[in-house]
């Protein structure tokens, strides 16, 4: 008897809640999220009437599910409704108005400190070596006024929650922990970035791309949430590093008049956003950022990701029709060709060194460092004591040469070498530079809020899973260069500057920048692309863009050749590629060093 009136309870609430969707305008679906291939759970997704194939999620579930912080509904006197956080801090909306506001949006996004490994919210890469300790910000900051209407994006409320498409929640509440979400038509896909560019497993296998790439017309209200996605993600949260073509116009104007001041091409631009031919979207979808949006970090990821997948495989008219014009686009880029021509710079360097990671010559001991990746899964063997070896990823490569610098005695100086640096996660230089420097802050801007940042981080240096004083006793005593070209980009570009301000000198030539974190973006389609991230400008700790690149202490000057000339000329650079031999002279470097620094020496005031 217990259990039939238990029944009829469930029964009647399932039908009353039915009830109440179709009253309210919407159905409900109860949806499965993945991550890398498993099943996490699941979120209630909503599609309303006036949007039929848009599906919108609560802002406080979202949170729950992906920052594990819900967030406390409470409706006002006045028609608003206000979204609190753990910390106090608020997100009120006015439905007559059609807008959000938010008085202080790094509190609203804010999680409990210090961060733990694998914490969600602000780390660039969940390793177990590193953590941030605190995040403190300069000055009041600029309140946050989303304006939904301006966009025509419909806002939904109720007692519980306040409800936005999926995309705009994951574009707003996203970080540069690269958390995102996406809708396939069928799941969800809760993800982060994957610095391998694999992409999300089993993503395009669903009903709806299979529709799609076989010529089925995109639905109108996708179409006009995807362009709305992209609009409000680059007038709000994009970092505007200075370097994309439309970096200006979106900074003065917005997405939308920047495409139309582009004329002739933008009209085509945006006419192509609004094809119901999916082939026709991704075209101009990246032909917008490959000639108008790319800096280093802004890119169309899907693109690369979809080409894989085996229901476009399967469709030879649909890569055709889109890969000619993507091929086209991606030659016409200025910043695929700059960082074409970089990419023969650690060529000439294996010419002349091999691929060792190490070396020495005198009294000075050279690492080889071509990026700051972390293998995050061989890192977790590792602190669970199922491996009692130290990956070899970028960190372990750094660690195994300063230990092996330690072992001889006539080693003085270390340089790290940067020249084929294209950057990679801020954990892996965090931890460097604890090791080397004891460095244990980075600086920001945040260009929502308008406030400078200090982010202070803490290592564990000895990799015991315990962040204690005996971590701060691992530390590399050695007299510390870098090697730098224009290909060091991002964090490559962020850690000579860093490591300068502790001592460092900086041999060779400056640096190229790549002055944002990254984060995700996405849209209602289900693309994603990584964006530079308004919520982290970097800066020297004087609040300066790093965008400019590193100043240079020992200039060494590139000189042209024939056989580089010559390489170049095949690969289709006939302008000609300066020669990079002069920077991989150990003698000349070993000299380098020893009299930089015994010029210190005589420079520094007597004790």
């Amino acid at each position: 008897m217990k259990k039939m009136i238990v029944g009829c309870i469930l029964a009647a609430a399932v039908i009353s809640s039915a009830v109440y969707a179709e009253e309210a305008g919407f159905t409900e679906k109860m949806t499965k999220v993945y991550t890398d291939g498993e099943e996490k759970g699941e979120l209630s997704l909503r599609f309303y009437s006036e949007t039929p194939n848009v599906p919108y999620i609560g802002l406080s579930e979202y949170s729950e599910f992906v920052k594990q912080q819900p967030l406390e509904m409470r409706e006002n006197e006045d028609g608003t409704c206000t979204l609190v956080n753990w910390n106090g801090a608020e997100l009120t909306y006015d439905a007559q108005a059609g807008v959000i506001t938010v008085p202080d949006w790094n509190e609203f996004l804010a999680l409990p400190m210090p961060l733990e490994d694998k914490a969600l919210g602000l780390k660039d890469s969940t390793v177990h070596y590193i953590r941030m300790t605190d995040v403190t910000y300069e000055g009041e900051p600029e309140p946050v006024e989303f304006d939904f209407t301006k966009y025509g994006i419909a806002v939904h409320n109720d007692e519980n929650d306040i409800y936005l498409p999926v995309s705009i929640v994951s574009n707003m509440m996203t970080d540069i922990a690269t958390n995102y979400m996406l809708y396939n038509g069928e799941n969800l896909y809760y993800q982060r970035v994957s610095l391998d560019g694999s992409g999300i497993e089993g993503f395009y296998d669903s009903d709806f791309f299979e529709a799609q790439i076989e010529g089925e017309p995109r639905p109108d209200d996708i179409i006009k949430e995807c362009y709305a996605d992209l609009c409000f993600n680059f007038d709000y949260f994009f970092g505007h590093p200075g370097i994309a073509p439309l970096d200006a116009a979106i900074e003065e104007k917005g997405l939308d008049q920047a495409i139309d001041d582009l004329g002739e091409k933008g009209a085509e631009i945006k006419e192509g956003l609004m094809s119901t031919d999916f082939s026709e979207y991704l075209n101009s979808l990246s032909k917008l950022f490959l000639l108008g949006l790319s800096d280093g970090h802004t890119s169309l990821m899907s693109v690369a990701e979809m080409v894989n997948s085996q229901v476009v495989q399967e469709n030879p008219d649909f890569v055709a029709k889109f890969g000619s014009a993507f091929a086209k686009d991606l030659l016409n880029s200025e910043v695929t060709l700059k960082q074409t021509r970089n990419l023969l710079i650690p060529m000439q360097r294996a010419a002349i060194w091999g691929d060792e990671n190490y070396r020495e010559y005198g009294n000075t001991a050279i690492i080889r460092l071509d990026g700051f990746m972390p293998d995050e899964a061989a890192w977790d063997s590792y602190y669970k004591g199922e491996s009692d070896t130290i990956p070899e990823d970028s960190l372990g490569i750094v660690v195994a040469g300063l230990d092996k610098a330690s072992e001889n005695p006539d080693i003085k100086n270390v340089i790290i070498d940067l020249t084929g640096n294209s950057g990679g996660s801020p954990d892996v230089m965090m931890a460097i530079l604890a090791m080397t420097t004891g460095q244990d802050k980075l600086y920001g801007k945040n260009i929502i809020t308008g406030q400078d940042m200090t982010i202070t981080f803490e290592a564990d240096s000895n990799f015991d899973g315990v962040y204690d004083e005996k971590d701060k006793e691992v530390k590399y005593d050695f007299n510390y260069g870098v090697l730098v070209s224009r290909h060091a980009f991002s964090c490559g570009n962020l850690f000579p500057i860093i490591i300068k301000e502790a001592g460092a000198v900086l041999i060779g030539e400056p640096s190229s920048g790549g002055a944002c974190c990254i984060q995700m973006g996405t849209d209602t389609e289900g693309m994603s692309y990584a964006m530079s991230s308004g919520q982290w400008l970097l800066t020297d700790s004087q609040g300066r863009s790093v965008e400019g690149g590193c100043e240079i202490d020992i200039p060494i000057t590139p000189e042209s050749n024939e056989l580089i000339d010559g390489l170049a000329a095949i690969i289709g650079l006939d302008d000609g590629v300066p020669g990079y031999s002069g920077y991989f002279d150990e003698e000349k470097l070993d000299n380098m060093m020893n009299e930089w620094f015994a010029g210190q020496e005589e420079l520094a005031p007597a004790a």
